[in-house]
């Protein structure tokens, strides 16, 4: 079968795109915290739960939707290289990108991009004389 590279590929652009759909969820919930703060304010807070808590939670929520849409990215873009069949390693690395933002997608587009290794131009190779 000569077309591993390119399902690993496609896979790799699906698991990037969970990725940067989780992103998106992240963002959303960033914004019903801020909603949450600033919608009531005629009732007072509950004293046990400080008004900071949303605040730290709406950077921990960012973090998180930065770190997977950052890695999401890369699991895009190295599907891409892989579909086009240049520079393994950053195919390979996106690959893993993907393993990290959607798991039943990103395992079998690592298997897809090792064996279809000899499939990619050796045009990224230095050439040696």
């Amino acid at each position: 079968m000569g077309n591993n590279a390119k399902v690993g590929g496609i896979l790799s652009i699906v698991s990037g795109a969970f990725g940067v759909l989780g992103a998106g969820y992240f963002v959303l919930m960033i914004w019903m915290f801020n909603f949450m703060i600033t919608s009531i304010p005629q009732q007072p807070m509950d004293p046990e739960f400080p008004q900071e808590v949303f605040y730290i939670m709406a950077i921990i929520y960012g973090a998180i939707g930065l770190f997977l849409a950052l890695i999401g990215a890369l699991a895009i873009v190295g599907g891409v290289f892989a579909i086009k069949k240049k520079h393994w390693a950053l195919a390979l690395a996106g690959a893993i990108a993907g393993t990290v933002t959607f798991f039943p997608c990103g395992i079998p587009a690592v298997i897809f991009v090792c064996l279809g290794k000899e499939e990619f131009t050796a045009a990224e190779l230095p050439a040696y004389r």
